[in-house]
């Protein structure tokens, strides 16, 4: 079973075996600070957990991308907001640029070649554009999640330390957290 299969199975129940901390969701936003008018897009999107938030920030479109069609469904059943366009692609394949934003959340652990998926997200990026990795639990909690299933055993998240080696090749970092409470990273396209 590829990824592609072990999402699509998982979907239709995704938002109920997952618990998305709603203060930690509007900390994620908050320390974002995603600008009015932006071009956000949102890696991973899944079932659209963090849309309705970057839709409080009034950007100017958003492109809500993932690999697993059957969680674009359920992403797509909650907005019908005009700003959204839904994309069932793989990231490496999406034709795509000068986005404000690409925002990964609850998604980064699922990427194996992480230097081909930050130069892909340097390349859709305008200048002085933001990526922001963000998951509402710590690392440990993910990891241990993650063990739970044969699936995605693998799938682990690094620490931020070892994360921001990569990301620093591309991009410049300007915020981190790795703790008890959340994981972050946001890094800018100079």
């Amino acid at each position: 079973m590829n990824d592609r299969d072990f999402f699509n199975s998982l979907a239709f129940k995704w938002d109920e075996i997952c618990n998305h901390d709603k203060i930690k969701l509007e900390k994620i936003t908050d320390i974002s600070d995603f600008r009015k008018n932006s071009k956000i897009i949102d890696i991973g999107t899944g079932t659209g957990i963090m849309l309705s938030y970057l839709l409080k920030t009034e950007p100017s479109e958003i492109t809500a991308i993932d690999i697993s069609e059957n969680m674009l469904k359920i992403a797509e059943s909650k907005y019908t907001e005009g700003k959204i366009s839904f994309v069932h692609d793989d990231i490496f394949n999406f034709q795509g640029s000068e986005y404000d934003y690409a925002l990964m959340y609850s998604v980064y652990p699922h990427f194996t070649d992480k230097t081909s998926l930050f130069e892909k997200i340097y390349a859709l990026l305008s200048k002085g554009g933001a990526i922001i990795i963000a998951h509402s639990e710590s690392r440990e909690k993910i990891n241990e999640v993650h063990s739970g299933s044969s699936h995605v055993e693998n799938h682990i998240l690094d620490s931020a330390e070892k994360t921001v080696l990569i990301m620093e090749k591309y991009f410049k970092i300007i915020k981190i957290i790795d703790s008890d409470e959340m994981y972050y990273i946001k890094g800018i396209k100079e």
